[in-house]
């Protein structure tokens, strides 16, 4: 018992994710860190258009590789999702802070929608 409490008190915790973008050896680039305001689940992160992280939980990301200039940084989660344009430079790595919702509140509207849907849909039948 003892261990299946350790393994869930494990998998419960956040870890940094370290991706690369699947730059050409000679482009230049550096680095995009998004750093997440809370633990953040179901994480999915795409760039340019190309998919780097998914379903990860974790508060940062490390994305290596991302080519200098402007780019399309997609972020997916706790239900959530938000699309900014980053500059990165080559100087040093760009940091993204990014809020994102609670994923128990929106487990909690849920819920609290579907059962009014239940209780009107008994009523009107």
């Amino acid at each position: 018992m003892r261990l299946v409490l350790a393994l869930l008190a494990l998998s419960a915790c956040t870890h940094d994710v370290h991706c690369q973008f699947p730059a050409t050896p000679d482009e230049p680039t550096s680095s995009i860190v998004v750093l997440f305001s809370q633990p953040a689940s179901d994480v999915a992160i795409a760039l340019n258009g190309v998919l780097v992280v998914s379903d990860a939980h974790t508060e940062r990301v490390v994305i290596e590789r991302a080519p200098i200039g402007t780019d399309d940084l997609v972020i997916a989660a706790n239900g959530g999702d938000k699309e900014v344009k980053v500059w990165v430079s080559g100087d040093h790595a760009t940091t993204v802070p990014i809020g994102m919702p609670d994923a128990s509140v929106g487990f909690l509207k849920t819920l609290f929608g579907t059962l009014i849907t239940i209780v009107v849909y008994s009523l009107l039948h």
